[in-house]
């Protein structure tokens, strides 16, 4: 059986705290925090700064979603004026790490350098409120499930109780729900149900075959690939959700069901955790099924205190490929990760480049154009390792680090989301199944 893949996933989690306090209502300018006093310049906030923060940084900053604070009202931004200063000119906020244009990716954050030019100004010459009347319509924004109700919700049995450890902890959960005929999905989207206890998540198809026990669950030492199970989807801290394009898809066979392996970081006290899975089905024409080149090694092998360890891995597309979106995956060593195209007239290009990797926001990224790639193009998967006490993030730089799922370990993934560009499946669907021309008359 192919193995089939589509990483989808649920809302950001692990916002970076802003590092700088919030500062007092008159240490940028002299003046009090209303900022209505004379100002040095026109640039204010209901007028200049708020339409900025709506359309860039309120989807995480505001009421009910990931971020330490609101950045909504003036009131809330006013405190916090000099640190969001130094974290956009830093470009640490919006947080995104892939190089290119900004448009080059769906839903890219990215401040222009005008934008940050005028954030600048404003806080340099004392953080102006303005005419509340020049503040931007209030957007309506999605809550629940950021794609729509889901077609399909499977929930684990019961809310699963963690004990407190310092350690790291394992279940596979099965899902009741069975497939009785062949499904095509255009989404999986994951919801721990406790996403501070939830280190990551992998969404794998269960055979018929495994006995699962009457709780639901395995706990645990348990490997669900070796008996016979297919990783297809993935949570980890700063996913984003995808739903594939009209005419594509990924084929859940029949009989199947979902389990997903979930691997709950060391935490101080008792807490529970009860996830949940979206499943979005597909409707119209099926032409194409979602494929993935993947770069992964197992092979790790980074010595102490090395901080540029690097290892490479070689795959190259069988057919002529539209190229959807990009996901990589390390651990709290990783430095940078790049895929270096290697066309076949010979020319060389990295089309996708990671260069400061960060744990806490492993998006997908997904083109907002998709790239077309001739057959017998090759990619280099090339990743980096920063096992130095410079890497603020390395938990102990005196230690040869190996491949393992623990935090405190490493891995190599490199996934590259794409279809045939000569396939055509042409299967007419309804609500995930095939319809036949005599059920459809």
């Amino acid at each position: 059986m192919k193995k089939l893949v589509l990483v989808v996933s649920v809302c950001l989690l692990g916002l970076a705290l802003y590092s700088t306090s919030p500062v007092s209502g008159n240490s940028a300018s002299g003046k009090d925090a209303s900022g209505n006093t004379a100002e040095k310049t026109s640039l204010n906030f209901a007028k200049h700064i708020a339409p900025i923060f709506q359309n860039r940084c309120e989807e995480c900053h505001r009421a009910g979603a990931i971020a330490p604070m609101s950045l909504v009202t003036y009131e809330q931004v006013r405190p916090w004026a000099k640190a969001i200063k130094e974290k956009v000119v830093s470009r640490q906020m919006p947080p995104f790490h892939a190089t290119g244009t900004i448009g080059r990716y769906d839903h890219d954050p990215r401040l222009t350098d005008e934008e940050i030019a005028t954030i600048t100004k404003w806080v340099d010459s004392g953080a102006a409120k303005g005419n509340p009347k020049d503040m931007p319509a209030p957007k309506t924004r999605k809550t629940g499930w950021t794609n729509g109700q889901p077609d399909l919700i499977v929930t684990a049995k019961k809310a699963y109780a963690l004990k407190a450890s310092p350690t790291d902890q394992y279940v596979f959960f099965v899902f009741d729900h069975v497939f009785t005929e062949d499904t095509w999905i255009r989404s999986i989207v994951t919801r721990p149900g406790n996403p501070k206890a939830v280190h990551h998540a992998n969404t794998h198809l269960v055979p018929p075959s495994l006995k699962v026990p009457d709780e639901g669950y395995f706990e645990g030492d348990f490997d669900p690939s070796a008996r016979g199970t297919i990783m297809i989807s993935g949570w980890v801290p700063g996913s984003n959700d995808i739903m594939l394009p009209e005419g594509t898809g990924v084929r859940i066979p029949k009989g199947m069901r979902f389990g997903i392996q979930i691997h709950y970081g060391p935490n101080e006290k008792e807490t529970t955790d009860q996830t949940s899975l979206g499943i979005y089905l597909a409707d119209g024409t099926i032409r194409k099924n979602l494929q993935m080149l993947f770069g992964d090694r197992k092979d790790l092998k980074i010595p102490p205190g090395d901080a540029s360890y690097s290892l490479v891995s070689k795959r190259t597309f069988s057919s002529d490929a539209v190229i959807r979106f990009f996901h990589v995956h390390m651990h709290l060593r990783g430095k940078s990760y790049a895929f270096r195209f290697t066309y076949p007239d010979g020319r060389t290009e990295t089309l996708f480049d990671v260069p400061n990797y960060d744990f806490n926001w492993q998006r997908s990224y997904v083109f907002a154009e998709p790239i077309k790639v001739p057959k017998g193009t090759s990619v280099e998967f090339i990743g980096t390792y920063d096992n130095s006490a410079k890497n603020k993030f390395n938990p102990d730089p005196t230690k040869t680090i190996l491949w393992g799922e623990k935090t405190t370990d490493e891995m190599m993934q490199g996934r590259i989301f794409y279809e045939s560009a000569t396939e055509d499946l042409n299967l007419k669907v309804k609500k995930g199944r095939v319809v036949t021309e005599t059920a459809s008359k």
